[in-house]
């Protein structure tokens, strides 16, 4: 694919974009078109914004300093979106002052750069500006967006899946546990929508704040979410005093769907007298483990699609993000799960004023890569996770979970090449057909 402004030459091949270097310091210019003509790109140079006017139409992207005889570089930079809105400008400036960012990012700059320049970086970001850099995501500003909430399709989440519509359809309680940002609260949301109605009452209860007035809380807030869900946040944190008033206040008559939130099962807790074993026992008929990001990388790049849809809704224009930027993503830890990969995707969406995501926009800890599992820690984390979720059924279950990643890479390794991909397996093509209509495997 071309390069924006990139064209074909007589013999075929493509032309080097073309960069316009705008600045009245001839040793910067001299520095500056050394380092980008290293890069391969061809570069026009302009002491002024005058000078600039008249190149601009061969330029595939501009470089301009702010201070300069005659107009600044701002004045050139609205010059060239009325006269050639498509084409991205860079500002830079020794004059790091606030507001001359600010009226670079509002005047449409695609970045804004402080001197002395950093020629690393600044190829970059012309990499990104001129479309150099290969994208793995694209969004655009769609009215009416609306983040589903549960995304991906790793096996651990089909299993939550399966778990949310049989709990959906049964006025059952529902125990959700998992680590902190796993999207606990947000599951219980979507199950309540489809289960109550948008519009039943959901009442939420921070129990790792009730104190002595708990039983008076509990009673009221069971009164309020009659007729829809009582959402029970941190509901492992419940002193004994408070899980006695809510056993009570259950007993006498609920009205209302039960859904806990916890990091730990509560029927392992009562199992070793750490809780209260009946309580328990109403509050999770239905357990839905939802595990960490770390344990379903997979589905970090639906995630972070869907995630750039919302950031692009909200910030009005076009995002996209970089291979190796999503790459990075996916060898991180994760140590926050969703709630962290969502905070470092909405942060990014900001800084990257040009709408393109790349490492240098991510803010995540180098240090935090995650580090292959091993087939044995892989498999111990299988059997904890299985173990805690499906006694009785663990067996299954973990060849299942195998069988469905064998094929899931065989598939991936193959292109999609079923014939291929069952000799991998060493199995014919109509027992791979069946595994992978029994996983959902389009």
């Amino acid at each position: 694919m071309l390069a924006p402004g990139a064209e074909r030459g007589g013999d075929g091949k493509a032309t080097a974009p073309t960069v316009l270097v705008v600045d009245d310091d001839a040793a910067v210019c001299w520095a500056v078109e050394r380092a980008l003509a290293a890069a391969g790109w061809r570069v026009l140079v302009a002491a002024d914004a005058r000078a600039a006017q008249r190149l601009a139409a061969q330029a595939d992207a501009v470089l301009t300093d702010v201070r300069m005889p005659g107009s600044s570089g701002l004045e050139l930079l609205s010059w060239l979106r009325a006269q050639r809105p498509q084409i991205p400008v860079v500002v830079m400036t020794a004059y790091g002052h606030l507001d001359s960012a600010v009226a670079a990012v509002a005047r449409g700059a695609f970045d804004y750069l402080a001197k002395p320049l950093d020629l690393d970086r600044l190829q970059g970001v012309l990499a990104r500006a001129l479309g150099e850099t290969p994208l793995a995501a694209a969004a655009r500003p769609q009215a009416g967006f609306a983040e589903d909430g549960v995304i991906g399709s790793s096996p651990a989440m089909q299993e939550v899946y399966r778990r949310l519509a049989a709990a959906v359809v049964a006025p059952v309680a529902v125990l959700i546990t998992g680590p902190a940002g796993s999207g606990k609260e947000l599951l219980a949301r979507v199950l309540h929508r489809h289960a109550c109605g948008a519009a039943a009452p959901i009442v939420r209860v921070p129990c790792a704040l009730l104190a002595e007035r708990a039983a008076e809380e509990l009673t009221a807030a069971l009164a309020a979410a009659r007729g829809g869900s009582l959402l029970l946040d941190e509901v492992d944190a419940l002193s004994a005093p408070a899980q006695a008033a809510l056993l009570q206040a259950l007993q006498r008559d609920a009205g209302c769907r039960l859904l806990s939130l916890a990091r730990r099962d509560l029927r392992v807790l009562a199992s070793s007298a750490a809780w209260n074993a009946d309580l328990a026992g109403r509050l999770a008929t239905v357990h839905i483990a939802l595990p960490p990001l770390a344990e379903r990388a997979d589905d970090i790049p639906a995630l972070v699609r869907a995630l750039l849809a919302r950031c692009a809704q909200q910030l009005g224009r076009e995002l996209a993000i970089t291979e190796r930027a999503l790459a990075a993503l996916g060898a991180y830890a994760w140590p926050g799960n969703v709630r962290e990969l969502r905070q470092v995707i909405e942060e990014a969406a900001v800084l990257a004023v040009g709408g393109v995501i790349d490492c240098e926009h991510l803010r995540i800890d180098p240090a935090s890569q995650a580090a292959p599992l091993g087939f044995a820690a892989a498999a111990a984390q299988l059997a904890r996770r299985l173990l805690d979720s499906h006694p009785g059924s663990v067996h299954a279950r973990a060849v299942a979970e195998l069988e469905i990643a064998l094929v899931r890479e065989a598939l991936a390794r193959t292109g999609g090449n079923q014939l291929r991909a069952a000799e991998l397996l060493g199995i014919n093509r109509a027992t791979l057909k069946k595994r992978m209509d029994a996983a959902g495997i389009a």
